[in-house]
Parts: C-alpha cells; structure tokens; sequence
C-alpha cells in the first residue's frame, strides 16, 4: 500500500510564471529543523536572468521516501501545466533520483559537486584523491582525457577494487564536466543556491512556528527576494557601463542585450578572444567550419562551425549550450568575419534585459494567490 504524507504544498501565480520563463534548470534540496513540527523542507529553486535564486514551489513532508518525492514531483508538473524542466540538480539522495527518472524521465540529473567532495573525504579520506577528483570533475576534459586521468589516478592510489569509488566512476555522466559539457545547466555546478536561501529563510522562520506562520514567515522571505530582484531590474536598466576591452562595438551591443550580471560573466570572453588565431577555413554546402589555437599554443585546437544562412555559430566547446553564453573561440570567429554586434542566436532569451516581457500581460491579469494541498 502506497502512504504518502505531505503537510504543505504551495506555490503562487509569480512562482509559476518565474517557472514558465526560468523553469529549463531546477534545483531541489530538503532542510530541516525550521518549523514547530520538524517536517523537513523541500524547496524547488532554479535562477533568473541575473543570476539570482528564485523559488518555484516550497511543501513540508514527513518522510523522503520515494512514494512522497514521486507524488511531490507529480504535483509539481501538475502545478506548472505539465511543463518539466530540462535539467535537474540535487544532492544525490536515493529517493530523489528514482523519482526524478520516473516523473522527468526525459531530464538530465546533475549530481551536487560540495556534497560528492564531502562524501569522496568521508568515504576514502585521501586527500590526494580529493584533490585530483576535483581536477576530473571540473576540469574541462575531452571525455578520453577524462578517462586516461581518472584510470591512472585510480591505479596509482590502489582504488580498483574499492566499492564506492567504482560506483562514483560509474555515475560519471551526472557529474563529470567532460560528459555533462552541452547540457544547459546555467552555471549550477552545486545545490549551494539551496543551501543559500535557506540560510536567507533563517532569518525569518523559526523552530518554535506553528504551520501558519511558517507559511507566512515563508512568504515574506519570497517577498524580500522579489523587491531585491526589482532593484536589480532598475540597475541594470540605467546607465551606461564603461568599455574595457579592446573589442568596444562588440562590448556595447553584448551590454545592451544582456543583464548586467551575465554581462559580467560574458566579458572576460572578450578579452580571451584577442589571444585566439584563426588558422584555417574548412567550407562545407551549409557552413564554414573555422579551425582556432591560441597564439603561441598551437597543439591545442577548438572548432566553430559558422551557418550563414541563419546566423548560427556551433563550438566544440560548448560553452553557449551549457551556459548559454558565447565563448571565447567564437568571439575570435565574430572578429575574424567582421561583425560589429552580437548576433542574437547566440544568446538565451532568458539570460536577456527583457526576459520578463513575454509574460508582463499574464502578470497583469490578476493578484497573486497562494495553492496549497494537503494530503495523508
């Protein structure tokens, strides 16, 4: 027999249409302790188009066995019209995994990198391993580098037999850069954003707080962060940032597009571009393939495939499809074919000053209202 039991399960008509614009990326975490009757807290976050943790749904439950994460993630593709995200990051629990194969089968699950490194110094405590599985884990690897690495550090350290760190090798797709590369996870490496509102939530739930008032101290915290958003709308609206790098027209049109956060984020590729060379053009019937190495370092090389016809750049790299901005490499490319703006196509919508205009007239439409469910 099935029992699932869930105190509270809630999420307002923001917190859907945050979802609808930013729902590709989703990241959940349980704490515990923060209320009156111990439940733990389940919050479904994801980030906004300045970088910043926005929550999606919130629910108290009793237990995190399968059976209720199951029915909590059913609820939550009911809550969001049956849209899934495209990714998934948590912390690795058991329970959580097999219901996100079974109600987001079509996801991709990213492992949390600050908890597989305090289980990696728990289970083995070698401080050498540590520090060269960081090395595989974030280092950006092509996948026969990875494996080379990880064979020579497993043998070298005498781990061919241990249990657990073969059961790590064999979860590497959900958490080594050299596999995950081409997967939009918008900069999540960690469920530290999690970790990080909850600490925020501190500040207004406590322990002795009886379920209504958690609610409402909950709310309040969403609220704070709604207004901290708002502001960061304004400052990234006004005024002018100063140029500086030596690509300025490329610079100004990347500053006009995109928020000032992922700006920030973007800019530094600028900078790299004027190290790269084009070294050869390879033309194909729908594109132009471009061959690039960095000045002095030409053993190492990176394609960008250019699609005149619409614009689109494709990098070996892959750093557009896993954080949906640009990189370096295709910058060099931009500046070899003489473009003076950004394209469009090689920017997410989501990462975007306007990201929100889309929906501003669903917003309009009616107040806010919390949805909450309870269930035994």
């Amino acid at each position: 027999m099935r029992v699932v039991w869930c105190v509270f399960f809630w999420s307002d008509k923001c917190s859907q249409l945050d979802y609808h614009i930013f729902g590709d990326v989703l990241e959940f975490y349980a704490t515990y302790r923060k209320n009156k009757y111990m439940c733990p807290l389940v919050v479904f976050s994801g980030v906004n188009h300045h970088n910043q943790t926005i929550v999606f749904v919130a629910a108290l439950i009793s237990n995190e066995n399968e059976d209720t994460y199951t029915w909590l993630l059913q609820q939550f593709l009911e809550c969001m019209n049956g849209k899934a995200p495209q990714c998934v990051i948590t912390d690795g629990h058991g329970a959580m995994k097999k219901a996100i194969e079974s109600v987001f089968p079509g996801a991709y699950h990213r492992l949390c990198a600050w908890h597989l490194i305090r289980n990696a110094t728990a289970n083995l405590g070698n401080p050498t391993f540590t520090s060269e599985f960081k090395r595989c884990m974030f280092f950006d690897y092509e996948i026969s580098e990875f494996q080379n690495r990880w064979e020579m550090m497993v043998s070298k350290l005498g781990l061919e037999d241990n249990q657990w760190v073969c059961d790590l090798y064999a979860r590497r797709k959900m958490w080594a850069t050299a596999h995950i590369r081409g997967h939009f996870f918008g900069g999540f490496r960690t469920t530290s954003r999690c970790e990080g509102l909850h600490s925020i939530l501190g500040k207004f739930v406590h322990s002795r707080h009886n379920l209504r008032d958690f609610v409402e101290q909950f709310f309040r915290c969403i609220s704070q962060m709604r207004s901290r958003e708002c502001q960061t709308d304004l400052e990234s609206m006004v005024g002018d940032l100063v140029l500086q790098s030596p690509l300025h027209a490329l610079e100004r049109s990347t500053a006009n597009i995109l928020t000032r956060e992922i700006f920030f984020l973007f800019r530094p590729m600028l900078t790299k571009a004027c190290s790269l060379k084009v070294r050869s053009c390879t033309l194909t019937p729908t594109c132009e393939i471009y061959t690039l190495s960095r000045w002095g370092n030409s053993w190492k090389e990176w394609q960008v495939s250019h699609y005149p016809s619409s614009s689109i750049f494709k990098c070996s790299y892959m750093r557009m499809e896993s954080l949906g901005i640009p990189c370096d490499h295709v910058v060099a490319v931009l500046v070899h074919l003489d473009f003076t703006e950004i394209p469009n196509s090689l920017f997410l919508a989501r990462w975007s000053k306007n990201a929100r205009s889309r929906v501003r007239a669903f917003m309009d439409k009616g107040p806010f209202c919390w949805d909450s469910m309870v269930t035994c």
